[in-house]
Parts: structure tokens; sequence; C-alpha cells
């Protein structure tokens, strides 16, 4: 099975995905659209398991801010605030160039 690990910013496509970062810069991206003849479960686990090479994964999705393509964190459980009068806003990582 092959897994596209995307580095070039230009060839990243908006949607949900998981990340690899360092920092605060996302250096490495993997969508989470998996093909139709591979069962999720598998190209999950060898996804992750290749972007840890690069760094910390996270999942969330690439949105366009700005005119300028960012990789916007996935917050857990957004309805289920303690405090529902505190705003939680996700983190923002930009691509390294």
């Amino acid at each position: 099975m092959m897994i596209v690990v995307e580095k070039n910013v230009d060839q990243i496509k908006p949607g949900r995905c998981w990340a690899a970062v360092s920092g605060d810069f996302v250096v490495a991206v993997v969508s989470k659209s998996a093909p139709k003849n591979i069962e999720m479960d598998v190209y999950r686990a060898q996804a992750l398991e290749k972007l840890q090479s690069f760094g910390e994964v996270l999942s969330g999705e690439i949105i366009n801010a700005d005119g300028e393509k960012v990789f916007c964190k996935r917050l857990s459980h957004r309805n289920r605030s303690q405090n529902s009068q505190t705003i939680r806003v996700p983190k923002i990582y930009k691509f390294s160039e």
C-alpha cells in the first residue's frame, strides 16, 4: 500500500488530515481520505507511523486563511465544554518552507 506523505505546500489540498509538526510548523501531511480498496484502520496506522518520523503527529484540517494554507489542530469534544462561557480556539500551524 502506498501512503502519500506530502511536504510541498502547493500540492496539499484543503481538508481533513494528519500532520507532523515540529515547533510551530507543519513539516509533512497525509490526507485522511483512504483509498477505497484499503481498510481505514490499516491506512490510519501506516500513515501515522510514517508521519512520526517527521515529528509530533496531530489531527486536524488544512484551511485557507487570508490566502495562505494553514493547519488547524482539531479540538477534542467541541461541544462538551465544562464552562460554556470559555471560547476554545484551535492552534494554527504554518507550513515550513
